[in-house]
């Protein structure tokens, strides 16, 4: 007869040391050594952090600036303004408010027909019909998709040595863009992302690759270590992309900051423990999947394999669950029952932090600083009342991301000039100006293509290798970047550019592109001398230099003035200024410049050049 002791863990690990080396369960003849976990409790004091109160569904207060607020998001943020003394910004300008919401909302600038029909509407509903447009493109999705991809850490490699291609895993960033642009409810969104294999379909088995998007070693010899490492991966993700909560530190120990102890961690992984078998060397891993025998959670003890602890039951962290939530938790079918927890209304941080990632798209920076991050050192919200209002409306909403982000761009908050009138907020923390934002990398490349009239804007598909510069590919493995035949396939939109791990396309690294390591809520915002380089040599800026000196001289009939003006509104959306439009008259009649013999379209393929090198180019007022 088998029987079971437990012991505390100081004299559990006496008595395994003295038995077994590296092993923490004993097993002898006819007993079983166990430990049994030993953390603090939760108390009220650890639930007491704002992040995990239950929202609280606040009504829109009365302005106390005066005027007709267009929105509720409005009240909220005029209220913050009044008792800091602060006074809103006037409203942009309508080119600049439609470049700003074009860009916001597709990733590309408008083109000239539509800046010209939206400054000559006068009527009251110009705007909603423009955003009601620009929400229902599909290249909204090919837009918003690549925030989710920063965060699910999507590379169609395993990253490491070899950097082994994984053939299918375009299929995961196609279905993101066609989830945003169906606008799938955010909840059954992540579902799909986490259960997606349980329902028989094989297309929703793709959402799956979201938990094995991250680094792999199929090559690795101890593939016992290599699953290990992956369930501690995939835990740590679900953590800080859904939770905002930063758990990785906890894999190895209890949280010094926030109140997640090592065995709340290895409880979360329990929820994935039985959707990764045995793996097999050199054997990618595709999507999840259930197998027939669990395997048991445990306690690994500094996070290592062989030091492996007490078991434990499949949870969610206990700082943000009722004692109900842990009674009922269905192990058998764990991973629904984590979704039905994380979607629940007891379950705050979901809308909280999906909301706050959101307002970090239109405004360059979240109501909390840190959206991957809402523990007890990261700092409130700014906003914690607008906050929770919209975290409220969106789960009214059906969890609807495009009627969210509608909501906000409608604000007077998002339509306000981004020139700062006001020393006392530096930051702009409080919104009394619009924040500038420079384009990420894969803006910069579709804005170049856009303006040469070069972009191939096929939908959706396997990805494409356009040309990498010589000297690049020549450091590369053989037949790691076999340059598209297809010559239209050099020009596609930078979401369907082949990602891999090991190295980024060359405009995307210089301008802050996350390797895909690890899940990036926030890119960098370097300025390096590589990119200034980039835009004034590389290829792809001198090849739509030249396509738009050529569609210059060619739609322009030789009318310099003409020349000018389209140029400035294809890179910067408005007309120049008399001032500027006299400079470069005389630099094209080379009376101010150095080129002074060269022909016409020499002088102004220069002039394109140092149009698209300009700040206000790569930046959105």
């Amino acid at each position: 007869m088998m029987h079971r002791v437990f012991l505390p863990p100081l004299l559990a690990a006496m008595f395994v040391t003295l038995l077994r080396a590296n092993d923490r369960q004993v097993l002898t003849k006819d007993v079983v050594i166990e430990e049994t976990v030993i953390e603090d409790e939760i108390t009220e004091f650890d639930r007491d952090h704002w992040s995990f109160q239950p929202i609280v569904p606040h009504h829109p207060p009365t302005s106390t600036l005066g005027g007709v607020d267009r929105t509720p998001i409005d009240a909220f943020v005029q209220v913050q303004l009044a008792k800091k003394g602060l006074q809103p910004s006037k409203p942009a300008a309508r080119n600049v408010l439609l470049r700003r919401l074009t860009y916001d909302l597709i990733g590309l600038p408008p083109t000239l027909e539509d800046l010209s029909s939206f400054e000559q509407d006068s009527s009251p509903r110009a705007y909603q019909r423009v955003v009601d447009w620009l929400l229902a493109s599909p290249a909204y999705g090919e837009r918003q998709a690549q925030d989710w991809l920063d965060l699910a850490r999507f590379a169609e490699t395993d990253g490491f040595e070899h950097d082994r291609v994984r053939p299918d895993a375009w299929k995961y960033r196609q279905w993101v863009v066609d989830a945003i642009n169906d606008d799938m409810p955010y909840d059954h969104f992540v579902r799909a992302q986490l259960t997606g294999d349980q329902t028989g379909r094989p297309q929703d088995a793709i959402a799956t690759m979201f938990c094995l998007a991250g680094p792999d070693m199929p090559d690795l010899n101890e593939q016992d270590l290599r699953r290990h490492d992956k369930l501690n991966e995939i835990t740590s993700t679900i953590g800080s992309s859904l939770l905002g909560l930063q758990m990785q530190c906890a894999q190895c120990h209890d949280h010094k900051y926030d109140p997640i102890s090592q065995a709340d961690f290895y409880r979360l992984r329990g929820v994935f423990e039985s959707s990764i078998g045995e793996l097999q060397r050199d054997k990618p891993i595709a999507t999840l999947v259930d197998f027939a025998e669990p395997f048991t959670p445990h306690v690994y003890y500094r996070g290592e394999l062989g030091n492996r602890g007490p078991r434990v039951d499949a949870a969610p962290p206990r700082v943000v669950c009722d004692e109900r939530t842990l009674e009922t938790f269905d192990f058998r079918h764990p991973r629904q029952a984590f979704c039905d927890w994380l979607l629940s209304d007891v379950n705050p941080l979901v809308s909280r932090v999906i909301v706050n990632r959101v307002w970090q798209r239109h405004f360059g920076k979240g109501l909390c600083e840190n959206p991957s991050d809402f523990g007890v050192v990261a700092g409130g919200a700014t906003h914690p009342e607008l906050l929770d209002y919209l975290a409220t409306q969106l789960r009214h909403g059906k969890w609807s991301l495009k009627r969210l982000s509608r909501e906000i761009v409608m604000s007077a908050v998002y339509r306000q000039a981004s020139e700062p009138h006001s020393e006392i907020d530096p930051e702009n923390r409080w919104y009394s100006h619009f924040p500038r934002k420079r384009l990420e990398g894969e803006l910069i490349r579709d804005s170049l293509l856009f303006v040469g009239d070069r972009m191939n804007a096929e939908y959706g598909g396997p990805s494409v290798m356009p040309p990498l510069p010589t000297e690049l590919k020549q450091s590369l493995l053989k037949g790691q970047w076999s340059e598209s035949v297809r010559q239209a396939d050099h020009h596609r939109r930078s979401i369907y550019i082949f990602a891999r791990r090991n190295l980024r396309y060359p405009i995307f690294d210089v301008f802050d592109r996350p390797d895909a390591g690890s899940s990036c809520a926030v890119r960098g915002r370097s300025t390096t001398a590589l990119q200034s380089l980039q835009m004034l040599n590389g290829d792809i800026v001198v090849d739509a230099s030249v396509s738009l000196r050529d569609r210059l001289l060619r739609d322009c009939n030789n009318d310099q003035a003409k020349m000018i003006d389209t140029l400035f509104l294809f890179a910067f959306s408005r007309h120049p200024s008399s001032s500027e439009l006299i400079r470069m008259k005389k630099f094209l009649n080379g009376e101010a410049s150095a080129v002074t013999q060269s022909p016409l379209p020499m002088r102004l393929l220069t002039l394109c050049v140092a149009a698209l090198n300009a700040n206000e180019f790569v930046y959105l007022d």
